[in-house]
C-alpha cells in the first residue's frame, strides 16, 4: 500500500515533505576474491543524505580487505560531511574538497574490483551472437511488477555470458532520488554547477551496445530492478557470477530524527 501513498504525495506536489528510502544488494562470486555481498542502504530528503554501505565476504583474506560497515551524512548548512564506522562506533568530518577529490587508484588500499573476458584462441574472434526470450509473464519481485528477461550472449559454445534481468516499466521514485541526492551534493561542491550521481548501469542493454553498436536487438524497455548475471567458460558451474536487486524502495515523511548518529560514537582524526 506504500505505493499508493507515493504517487499521491507525487501527484500533489509535496515532495518538499517526504524523504525517499534506497536499499539494494549485490553479490559477487568471482576468481580470486570468492563469494561477498554488498548492501547500500540510502534515505534522502530535501537537505538531508544518508547513507551506509556493507561489504561482507566469505574468505578469510577476502574478509580482511573488503570487509567494512560505513556511512555517510550530509544536512544541507553545515559545512562539512560527517561519516563513520559503525563497527569502530567512530565518526569524522571530512570537507567536501576531499570528498569530491577524484580517487587515487595507485593506492594499494583502492578496493576496484575489474575482470576481463577475452579467449586467447584467434578461431573466437567471430563478433558474439546475442538471443533474447521473455518479456510476457508478470512476475512480483520486492513488490515490483516486472517483466523477465534472459539474454544469452555467446562467444563460442564454450564460453557465454547470461542475464537473468527483471524489469519495471516506470521507477519514478528513483528519479525523485536521483534528483534529490543531486540538489544537496552541489551545494556542498562548489566546484561544479550540478554534481552527477552515479547511475548504476549494469545490464545485457549496455553490454551489448558496447560490442556491437550496429546490433538489430532492441534494448529492454524500462528500468531493471534485479538482474543475475552469469560468465560461463567450459563448464555449466558459472565462472562468475554477479547479482543486483532493490530490496526496498519507498517514500515516507521527513523525519529529520533518522540524520545522525549514536551519541556514544567517538570522534576521530581520520587523515
Amino acid at each position: 500500500m506504500k505505493r499508493i501513498w507515493i504517487f499521491l504525495f507525487l501527484t500533489f506536489g509535496f515532495s518538499q515533505n517526504i524523504q525517499v528510502h534506497y536499499k539494494y544488494k549485490m553479490n559477487f562470486n568471482i576468481p580470486v576474491f570468492g563469494a561477498f555481498t554488498t548492501m547500500y542502504d540510502q534515505t534522502v530528503a530535501p537537505g538531508f543524505l544518508k547513507a551506509e554501505e556493507k561489504i561482507k565476504a566469505e574468505r578469510f583474506y577476502a574478509r580482511w580487505l573488503m570487509n567494512g560497515e560505513t556511512g555517510e551524512i550530509m544536512i544541507s548548512g553545515t559545512e562539512k560531511i560527517l561519516k563513520y564506522d559503525k563497527e569502530k562506533e567512530e565518526y569524522w568530518l571530512e570537507s567536501p574538497e576531499d570528498y569530491f577529490k577524484a580517487p587515487d587508484t595507485s593506492s594499494d588500499d583502492t578496493k576496484s574490483i575489474s575482470f576481463s573476458f577475452s579467449s586467447d584462441d584467434e578461431k573466437d574472434d567471430a563478433p558474439p551472437k546475442f538471443t533474447r526470450t521473455g518479456g510476457k509473464e508478470i512476475e512480483s519481485v520486492h513488490g515490483f511488477r516486472t517483466k523477465k528477461w534472459i539474454t544469452t550472449i555467446a562467444f563460442s559454445e564454450e564460453k557465454v555470458m547470461v542475464f537473468e534481468e527483471w524489469f519495471v516499466d516506470k521507477l519514478p521514485l528513483m528519479r525523485l532520488s536521483d534528483s534529490l541526492e543531486s540538489s544537496i551534493k552541489t551545494k556542498y561542491n562548489s566546484d561544479q554547477d550540478t554534481v552527477e550521481i552515479e547511475q548504476f548501469e549494469f545490464s545485457s542493454n549496455i553490454f551489448i551496445r558496447e560490442m556491437d553498436s550496429l546490433t538489430t536487438l532492441k534494448p529492454i524497455p524500462g528500468y531493471a530492478v534485479k538482474i543475475n548475471f552469469l560468465v560461463y567458460e567450459e563448464s555449466v558451474v558459472p565462472k562468475m557470477a554477479v547479482g543486483f536487486e532493490i530490496l526496498e524502495l519507498y517514500a515516507e515523511p521527513v523525519d529529520t530524527g533518522y540524520f545522525v548518529i549514536p551519541e556514544f560514537y567517538e570522534r576521530i582524526e581520520n587523515d
